[in-house]
């Protein structure tokens, strides 16, 4: 809804004063010339008024991020290492996320001891209903993944990765990936 003092001040603006005068009736050309001067009011009135209009019903202002495409590559908070994300595919009740470490450095890097934590730590939020998902597990207790408790990644190689975890709700198209020793990867596109 507009603001209520911006159409108070647009109604004072766009009303004309009646001031007594003893002055003549009114010439042709003094009506023409009144009556471009309220064109005038009105136009600069419509100039104020629609895109306020606009912002209230959602049309212009604050647009929603767009998805990324994968693969996406950031560098990680580890010495040399660079973390891609290839893809994160949907089936019927679960995702798989997939992703790889690039060692550039010139030494082997343990993620886990470098990060502070195991990549079995990974998660997804659904940002859309405020949900964290954890790596689902068998019935053992184990993660359903590519083996990535201490993982080692030798100078110049890359290891790839992959995990899978309950599926989000049908309506939820995009979410953020957290994968331990790099920063979130937001406003990710699930590919069904």
């Amino acid at each position: 809804m507009a603001d209520p003092l911006a159409c108070q001040f647009l109604m004072g603006f766009l009303s004309t004063r009646r001031v007594a005068t003893s002055a003549p009736a009114k010439t042709q050309t003094d009506m023409n010339s009144t009556l471009r001067s309220k064109q005038q009011r009105l136009s600069v009135a419509l100039a104020i008024i629609v895109p306020l209009a606009l912002v209230s019903l959602g049309y212009l202002g604050a647009q929603q991020p767009s998805a990324i495409t994968l693969p996406l590559k950031v560098d990680s908070d580890l010495s040399g290492i660079s973390l891609e994300l290839t893809s994160v595919q949907k089936t019927s009740d679960t995702i798989t996320i997939r992703f790889k470490y690039n060692n550039t450095g010139d030494k082997s890097v343990r993620i886990d001891k470098e990060a502070n934590q195991q990549v079995s730590d990974m998660y997804y939020v659904d940002a859309k209903n405020k949900k964290k998902y954890p790596i689902v597990k068998d019935t053992q207790g184990k993660p359903l993944s590519s083996n990535l408790d201490y993982l080692e990644v030798g100078a110049g190689e890359t290891k790839a990765g992959w995990a899978k975890f309950p599926a989000p709700p049908p309506d939820v198209t995009t979410i953020s990936v957290y994968i331990p020793g790099a920063p979130p990867f937001e406003n990710v596109p699930v590919a069904p």
